[in-house]
């Protein structure tokens, strides 16, 4: 909402709409204790939020680590991302998520199965990680089973499952860190 009130609505089964309870939701509802959000996401069965003073608190589902507090426990309110205090872009994607900080490196929590935190691994992780080589991240968008970024120079960047494709590197293998997208420029 305008003054940063973050509210949620619809299935709650893991408490991804923070408002404390698994009570599924027909209209909107308060998200406990976040009236200073500038930016909220939505993943598969968790949210994230980034709050004014750049704290990202996340809620819901946990089985993989996605909401970044160190635990594997699912939580129906907000909690803490471990030592992500100063973040200005956020991600929720299918088990994992993802943030760039303020100074322009990205980093990426939870399920790790294709290398979509970047990591060069393909273990989950609790707390947020640096993505490998990507410093200069000026927004970061998790998907289902990968990741992709742009650089503040323009340049797009994409990693974790590929298998049909959406890597757009030109192949279809998993890549655990960082790799061009390709751009097909005319010939003349």
């Amino acid at each position: 909402k305008t003054g940063g009130q973050a509210v949620c609505w619809g299935y709650n089964n893991f408490g991804q709409l923070g408002d404390g309870t698994n009570t599924n939701r027909l209209t909107p509802v308060n998200v406990n204790g976040v009236s200073d959000a500038v930016a909220i996401e939505a993943g598969f069965s968790h949210a994230c939020a980034t709050r004014s003073s750049g704290q990202v608190v996340c809620w819901g589902a946990n089985a993989n680590g996605q909401l970044g507090d160190g635990t594997t426990n699912a939580s129906a309110t907000p909690v803490e991302v471990s030592g992500l205090g100063n973040a200005t872009a956020i991600s929720a994607g299918g088990s994992h998520s993802c943030a760039v900080r303020n100074s322009g490196q990205a980093v990426c929590w939870g399920y790790n199965g294709y290398g979509q935190l970047g990591d060069a691994t393909t273990t989950d992780r609790l707390t947020p990680v640096d993505v490998q080589g990507l410093a200069g991240t000026g927004s970061i968008s998790a998907g289902r089973s990968q990741t992709c970024a742009i650089r503040t120079n323009g340049q797009a960047l994409c990693w974790g499952q590929g298998q049909y494709g959406q890597l757009g590197y030109g192949g279809d293998a998993n890549r655990s860190t960082p790799v061009r997208v390709r751009t097909n420029k005319p010939t003349i």
